[in-house]
């Protein structure tokens, strides 16, 4: 049987201070996650959570996208680019034309 833990509770406003600190401590450290480990070591909580509290902060990303919608996204982004493409060369072909006309 694993031994019960015991989760202490973060305000709100020490949670937002520690966002607010990591990303201040982001540019002058090597990377977040050492920023992370620094302030989640002042405050006394996991690494992890105080990242987690980072990534709810930022809101969502393409990293945290899952698959199916990122390749849903590029083949949107295909086909517009293919239309795109054709477009271009009738425009060119047309330009063209309207050249050799005159």
């Amino acid at each position: 049987m694993m031994p019960h833990r015991s989760y202490r509770r973060v305000s709100p406003e020490v949670r937002k201070a520690a966002v607010e600190q990591v990303i201040a401590l982001t540019g002058k450290l090597r990377s977040e996650s050492e920023a992370c480990r620094v302030v989640a070591e002042q405050i006394g909580v996991h690494t992890n959570s105080v990242r987690n509290w980072v990534r709810a902060a930022e809101g969502p990303s393409l990293e945290r996208l899952d698959a199916t919608a990122l390749r849903r996204k590029v083949a949107l982004l295909q086909q517009q680019l293919a239309a795109a493409a054709e477009m271009n060369r009738t425009l060119a072909d047309t330009l063209n034309e309207s050249r050799r006309q005159t």
